[in-house]
């Protein structure tokens, strides 16, 4: 009793996110102690490193190498599969983005795009949040991938905010490296060809079923939804901020660009070139994480000059890196132990499919999608929905796309930010409020369930798509 006691006491004393990590963990500690099944462990753990990681209750290459210790004490999956994170093309993004990201930042480049772009918005909130919106939504038709987006914009829009007055953690800030974030990430998810996810489901979607689909045909799919969260985004990032207003330059204003100087002009040959390769991966297959990586190591080069030759060291923090290893080590192994097969086969005769009508079926399959989603992280869902896709078309009665369709929109949407890698490099790199960050995910989720999905119903209905 004064044990149990002690612990509430304890608990009280912390922040609701702290305390939330600490009875997870907790429980994951009893579970694998008391539990003989190999899944309980796996599915412990698994918990356990989610709710550090979406509350950040301990630094992040804590959890991560708690994390692989804790699935090689109960000897979860092989080495090979609970370190598979770092051969994984999304963990290689991730690190070049870091990168490039502090090449774009350190050699003045950024500041000097900021400048230009401030020479239209001035010192308007709104207008750079429309200018900067615009730019990330478009770029997912050149791009793609999130990642690489996020790399290119998130070095501007801190050098914009700065020249807009706009001090670190201020409401403009925030506000200005959100929109980056997420109109480079979540709304794009109407291009075919925007999104990791999106490629690797109808990727495997036509490996196993022979279901393939065209770009437009799937943007017919994807169009309510998606201009439903680029809608509501706007409209949150300019309420939430609202009355954001910095102090260009001070006294003496804010100085014009300068031409960019040798360092700088090769960076910006780089990724021109870098980009150029994202373009046109359909043509040569080369996937955008060694495109990444190249650009990389040719920017710590020593002969180029572009960056200093103690940049590893000094510059770049590469705990983001262990993190997605980290989540990368969750999903494999989950799928490994088959604890994903598991959940899925418990769940999917619950759903209740083909007994309440299509609308009903779409929200069971949305928020299935979406759970499994925040389980494994987006770009591992698809290896584990994917397979599900027949059972669920027998169920529901569906034809095979639209569930995969349906699958796509709940893989898109994110609650917790850790779901994306594409955020968790931008809050690195721009070090965005995980909180601020979480409130304007859980806002657009909202519009995904009661706005989105409804009206993606209706809009299939009216097209035949169930």
């Amino acid at each position: 009793m004064a044990r149990a006691s002690g612990l509430k006491a304890a608990l009280g004393g912390m922040p609701v996110s702290k305390r939330i990590a600490t009875l997870a963990v907790l429980a994951a500690i009893a579970a694998v102690a008391l539990s003989d099944a190999p899944l309980v462990g796996v599915a412990a753990i698994s918990i356990a490193a989610i709710a550090l990681f979406a509350t950040r209750a301990l630094p992040e290459p804590v959890t991560a190498a708690a994390t692989f210790l804790a699935f090689l004490a109960i000897s979860a999956a092989p080495p090979d599969v609970i370190f598979s994170g770092f051969a994984a093309g999304g963990f290689w993004l991730l690190f070049s983005g870091l990168v490039i990201g502090t090449a774009i930042s350190t050699t003045g480049l950024a500041r000097q795009i900021a400048l230009r772009i401030f020479q239209r918005t001035g010192a308007s909130y709104a207008r750079a949040v429309w200018l900067l919106g615009t730019g990330g939504f478009l770029l997912g038709l050149l791009v793609p991938s999130a990642i690489p987006r996020v790399i290119v914009m998130m070095p501007i829009t801190l050098a914009l905010a700065e020249a807009m007055g706009f001090r670190p953690g201020s409401r403009g800030m925030v506000g200005l490296t959100i929109t980056s974030a997420m109109t480079t990430l979540v709304p794009t998810y109407v291009f075919l060809t925007a999104n990791l996810p999106t490629i690797v489901q109808f990727g495997a979607m036509e490996t196993i079923y022979g279901v393939s689909t065209t770009f437009t045909g799937y943007l017919l799919y994807q169009l309510p939804v998606n201009l439903m969260r680029m809608v509501v985004l706007m409209a949150a990032l300019l309420l939430l901020m609202r009355g954001a207003a910095g102090t260009p330059g001070g006294d003496d204003g804010v100085e014009a660009p300068k031409p960019l100087d040798t360092a700088q002009k090769r960076l910006l040959a780089i990724l021109v070139v870098a980009i150029l390769l994202w373009v046109s991966d359909f043509a040569h297959g080369i996937s955008p994480a060694w495109v990444a990586l190249a650009a990389a190591a040719t920017l710590l080069a020593p002969p180029l000059g572009i960056m200093e030759n103690t940049a590893m060291k000094k510059e770049i923090d590469l705990s983001p890196a262990f993190f997605i290893a980290a989540v990368f080590a969750v999903s494999a192994v989950a799928v490994h132990s088959g604890l994903s097969d598991a959940f899925a086969d418990a769940v999917i005769p619950r759903l209740g499919l083909g007994e309440g009508g299509t609308l009903r079926d779409l929200y069971s399959v949305v928020g299935f999608s979406t759970l499994i989603s925040h389980l494994t992280t987006a770009p591992a869902t698809p290896v584990v929905l994917a397979p599900l896709a027949q059972p669920i078309a027998d169920a529901a009665g569906w034809p095979l796309e639209t569930v995969a369709m349906a699958q796509v929109i709940g893989i898109a949407t994110t609650v917790l930010p850790y779901q994306a890698p594409p955020l968790v490099l931008a809050i690195a790199l721009a070090g965005i409020p995980v909180a601020a960050l979480t409130r304007v995910c859980l806002i657009l989720a909202a519009a995904v369930i009661f706005p989105g999905v409804p009206l993606t119903w209706a809009w299939w209905t009216l097209l035949g798509y169930f």
